[in-house]
Parts: structure tokens; sequence; C-alpha cells
């Protein structure tokens, strides 16, 4: 069957009156029933046919036993001549009526063996998903501690923590809703402070405690403006440290000691005496393979901008946010957990990034061995990142090659997406061919690819390439195209299926942008939504099967000379606060509730450029987890993106 399509979505590749997909088959989930129903009426249509050739037989024998004696009438011996006529037609259909029962029987058994492929692909796949979600819920456990400067100037800012520590932790938890925080406080001053030099609280659960331990800190002491901060990131070393996250907060107006962080007047310009701040801080921030460390520096006054340098040009990983004013550090707090939790949700296994889309297991060998290797053989390509531009590039030295090209049929309402979207192989019709017969069409196009990639994602290269319909073509602008590959070679790694999974990914989200610009779900104030579309390309030549440059999801460059390249958003409900804006985070919604809650578009990442958001690379989270390849972590973690977007929506007005 083929279907004639002009959508303008067809990406360069011709005129699109010229182009039809030739629909492949696809084995839906009913398919074994039916397997199974035919099977049955064969095997009962032999049945039939046996029954009625051993009647005739019986009463054959009965008519020649009296043909031997002589007793048959005129009527009998036409009725003998019937019934050999018969027998030689039943012996022909049940012959015939056996290799059809053959065959559904080798079908059905097959279908059979598919089902039984598909269960256990869903019992990994579930596994999977239970280890991301044992992951996720790891990363929420928190360990947070405030390094506060108690000196006289700082009085505001301590009363600021205490009142706001319970909506930053409400916050959170609309975000990460399975969060157990444990809260702890270093109050520091100077080293001439005496028994006040340091105040400390080791973790607790209670926010009512945390809070009272604030309630009696007082603002007091110091001299010089340098103050003791190695000595209280000495002291925050000493705390009891257990949770995956792990987050310290410092809040300070003023460097430490040591004339190499400032240059305000400072007692000990050696700095603290005894205790090496660099290293006290490489301590703090080690992290182990179950944990991660974060470190944040609220900056109040510029005092502290060259001691942060200092540190960070030591390798110091510190990030530093602005809290000039005491009503900033609920916003801030807030947002350096958040980052916290998804730093160590990284850390655990990635299962909080765009998880790739290889193959669960090798189910073939579990289902001959009867069990799951630990390990998929999988390797990482060799290449080096060239970041290029297409004009750049020689493209007369670079090979082409002859290519398949598949792309998915059109989506034509939301009930489409309930299931797999129907995808075929492009034909086209030649410019030298003035009439449209099967004769004519063509099925490969011509490819250039550029030798390295001009750059890399989590679990995919990009690299520079052309697409055209005939070679002459393809040094036209319009032939310019985005190629992309797995990183990793290795069992099932690179298959098509594992390319037309992100096909179909980027063709549903793609169509819900659409929906989502032209429906009351999106405010005038807010930008538009387009999602890049996706064809797959394969080359005729088997030569690059083994190296994993055989196939490549190939979509149009995104649009220069606008924002810069950035992940708004994860598939476990991440959100990055700098990034955040109103219309992705109401795109994210309205594909989840359009749906009604069956699939929500998350892994937000592209660029704005006028009123648009360009979006590449999404992923689609699915109730039916056999659906978009390891990416799709199921209902939980569609919950999950749910209550975050809704969670983020709420807290900026926007809801």
């Amino acid at each position: 069957m083929s279907m004639f399509t002009k959508e303008a979505e067809i990406l360069p590749i011709g005129e699109e009156e010229s182009f039809e997909i030739v629909e492949e088959p696809t084995l839906g989930p009913s398919d074994e029933d039916a397997v199974k129903a035919n099977h049955l009426k064969s095997k009962a249509r032999t049945a039939v046919l046996a029954h009625e050739a051993q009647s005739s037989m019986l009463e054959l024998q009965e008519l020649l036993g009296k043909t031997d004696s002589g007793t048959t009438t005129r009527a009998e011996k036409d009725r003998l001549l019937s019934l050999n006529s018969k027998l030689t037609a039943l012996k022909k259909d049940i012959k015939e009526a056996k290799t059809i029962e053959r065959d559904t029987e080798l079908e059905l058994l097959r279908s059979k063996a598919r089902s039984k492929v598909t269960d256990v692909k869903l019992a990994m796949k579930e596994k999977d998903i239970r280890r991301a979600l044992h992951a996720v819920g790891s990363a929420e456990s928190v360990d947070i501690a405030f390094v506060i400067d108690c000196t006289s100037s700082m009085a505001g800012f301590i009363s600021s923590v205490k009142n706001s520590i319970q909506n930053i932790v409400d916050r959170v938890l609309v975000t990460n809703g399975n969060m157990n925080l444990r809260l702890a406080i270093v109050g520091y001053r100077d080293i001439g402070d005496g028994s006040k030099r340091f105040e400390v609280l080791d973790f607790v659960t209670s926010i009512d405690t945390f809070r009272t331990f604030l309630t009696n800190l007082r603002a007091t002491g110091g001299a010089d403006t340098a103050e003791d901060i190695a000595g209280a990131i000495q002291q925050a070393n000493k705390l009891s440290w257990s949770q995956p996250t792990k987050v310290v907060f410092i809040i300070a107006d003023a460097p430490c000691h040591g004339t190499e962080f400032h240059s305000v007047d400072d007692s000990y310009p050696a700095g603290t005496p005894g205790i090496d701040i660099i290293e006290e801080l490489r301590m703090l921030q080690k992290s182990t393979e179950q944990a991660s460390m974060t470190i944040t520096f609220g900056k109040i006054t510029v005092h502290t901008d060259f001691m942060v340098q200092r540190f960070q040009a030591n390798g110091i990983i510190m990030d530093q946010v602005g809290i000039e004013e005491a009503s900033k550090i609920t916003k801030t707090v807030t947002s350096s957990m958040r980052k916290s939790i998804f730093k160590t949700i990284t850390t655990m296994g990635k299962p909080g990034m765009s998880v790739g889309f290889a193959p669960i297991s090798s189910v073939d060998r579990l289902l001959k061995t009867g069990h799951r290797s630990s390990k998929i053989s999988a390797s990482l390509k060799k290449y080096t990142i060239s970041p290029s531009h297409p004009k750049s590039i020689n493209w007369r030295m670079q090979l082409f090659s002859q290519v398949k090209v598949y792309r998915n049929t059109k989506i034509k309402s939301i009930d489409d997406l309930q299931n797999p979207l129907k995808m075929g192989l492009l034909r086209f019709l030649p410019s030298s061919a003035p009439h449209r017969t099967d004769k004519t069409f063509e099925s490969t196009m011509f490819m250039r690819r550029a030798p390295s990639p001009f750059a890399e994602g989590e679990i995919r290269l990009a690299f520079h390439g052309q697409l055209a319909k005939e070679k002459r073509l393809l040094d036209l602008d319009g032939s310019s195209m985005v190629m992309k590959s797995f990183k990793h070679i290795g069992e099932g790694v690179n298959d098509r299926e594992q390319y037309l999974k992100q096909m179909e990914v980027s063709a549903i989200a793609h169509f819900l942008a659409k929906e989502y610009n032209k429906s009351s779900h999106k405010p005038p104030h807010c930008l538009g939504i387009n999602v890049l579309p996706v064809i797959v390309v394969e080359e005729v030549d088997e030569k690059n099967e083994s190296s994993g440059n055989r196939r490549f999801c190939a979509e149009n460059l995104l649009p220069t000379g606008g924002s810069e390249f950035t992940k708004f958003s994860n598939n476990t409900g991440y959100w990055d606060d700098d990034g955040l804006d109103e219309t992705l985070l109401r795109f994210t919604k309205f594909t989840h509730d359009i749906t009604a809650g069956f699939i929500i578009v998350t892994d937000l990442q592209g660029v704005r450029k006028g009123n648009t958001y360009h979006l590449t690379d999404p992923v689609i989270l699915c109730k039916d987890v056999m659906r978009f390849g390891n990416t799709n972590l199921g209902k939980e973690f569609i919950k999950k993106c749910i209550n975050s977007t809704n969670g983020h929506l709420k807290e900026n007005g926007w809801m």
C-alpha cells in the first residue's frame, strides 16, 4: 500500500508532489490472535476435508463390493464414477489444506516466540525503570549545609534563611516529591572571636530544630574585613555527611583570610593559620560513585569575586549566584538544590539523562541460555569532534553514497498516537521522468557526509551532510542537513529499528508542536514551538554496518543567529531554572493534557530565534513502555514530569 503526501514537513528532498511512501508492514499486538484464528480455521478445514474423504471412501468401498457381486444398479455405477472423481479432488484439497495448516502452525509458533520475546523485553524494561526510579529516589535524599557568615553585617541574611527554609523545602517537594532532607548549619565569625568563632548544628531532619538554632544565632563579632571562611569549610568537612546528594551553600559578604584571594584589609595575610582553604574545599567537593557534592557561593558584595575566581582557578567547582538582597535566598537555594539532585542522578548511572535507544538486552541470548548477560556488548566509536560550518567543508572531496530514505506517514489526529505510527520507504519521480509509473519511480537518493562529527550529545554524534534526489543536486543549498548516529557500536545498537524509534519520537513531537501553536492552550504572549522532524537514511552498501555509520537520523539545521543551544529539561522532571520559560512549560503540559496523560514530550533542547523555539532530539514518555526506546521511562516518570512542570508554572505565577 502506498500513500501520496504533500505535507510541507517533508525535508529538503525535492518537490513534495513527486514523492510517495511505500508503507512497510508492522506486527501489532493483536496479530497473534489473528494468526491463531487462521491456524484454527485451516486446521478445521483440513479436518472437514478428511472427514468428507473418509465418508466418501466408505461409500466407495461399499459400491465396489456390490460391483464384485454383480448387483450394482446403473445409478450406483454413476455414483461410483462420481465418488472416484470426488476423492481425486479431495486428495488434492487435503494436500493443500495440510500445507496451509503447517504454514499457519509455523506462523503461530513464530508469533508465540515474538510474544515471548516481547514479554521478556517488557520484564527487562520494567526492571530498568525500577532501577531508574531507585536512582532518582536516592538522589532526592539530600544533605544541605548552610555555611553562614555570622558577623555584625549579616543579621538580615540569617533571618532570611530562617524564614525561607520552609518555603524552600515546599518548592523542592513539588518538583522532587520523594525528597528526604537533612539540614545543617556552620555559623562562623573570625579567628579572634573565641568560643563564638563557630556555632555548628550537625544534620537534623527537623525544620523546627533548624529554625530554632538559626533564631539563637546572633550577628556579632568580626574585626578586619576578611573572615574565617577557611575554618568554616574545615568545620563543614566534619559534619556527618551521608546522603547521596550533598549541597553546601555559603552565604558571605567578605572574603576569606589570605591576600592571594582579595585586596581588603586582612590581619592574616597568609591565610587562616594551620588551614589550607584550597585543600579543605577539595576535600569537601570530593564525590563518590554513589553521591555528588555541589558547592554554591551566595554573592552579596563584589569583595568576594576575586576569591571565587581563585577557588575556581585551583580546580574548585563552585557556582556563584547573586543574593545581594536577602529576599533572593529562597529562589537561589531552591534552584541550587534542584540542580544538585539532577547532578546526583547523572552521577548514579545516568538514568536521568537521555538514555539511548539501544536494545534493553540480548533477548535472543536470554531465550536460548536462560540467563541475561550483565552487560550489553557495546563500545564507544572512535571519533574526533571537529566544530565546523557546512560551507567550510570541501564537499567535492567527500564520497557520496546511495541511500534508502524512511519516514513516518502523516499523523491525522491525536488518536493516531495511541498506536505505533506507520512508516515506509520514500519513492520519488526523477525530474527526467515525465510520467508517473511504477517503473519510473526511484527508491534511493544520494548522500554526502562530513568525515568527522561537529558536535556530540549524550547518545549521538552530529555530522554535517547533504541529501538529494540526484548527485548533481547535492551542491545546492537546500541539500544541507544534519546527520545523527549513535555514539556506540555493538549488538543491536545501530539497527534500523533504533533509528526508526527516534524518527517516530520526532514526528509525534513535531505534530504536537503544531497542534499547540494553533490551540487555545498557547497564550498570545508565548512563543511558538517547532520540533525538527526527522527522516532515516540508510546506505544501500553494507560496508559501514560494522562501524555503525550505515544509518543516520537526518534533519534540517537549527537556525543560526538566535540564542545559544540550551538543554531546558530532561526525562526525569528536571527543568533548568536558568533557562526556564513559560512557553516550554506550557508546551510540555499541553502534550500531557491533550493525550489524557498517555504521553508527555520532555528533554527539550534547542535554540530560540525570533518568536519561536526550535527544538531537536526530544524524548517521549509513554504509558506503553515498549514504545520510543529506553528513554521512555513510563507512567511513573510521566507523573514526575507533569508534577514538576505544574509546580514550576505555579511557582512563577503562570498557572
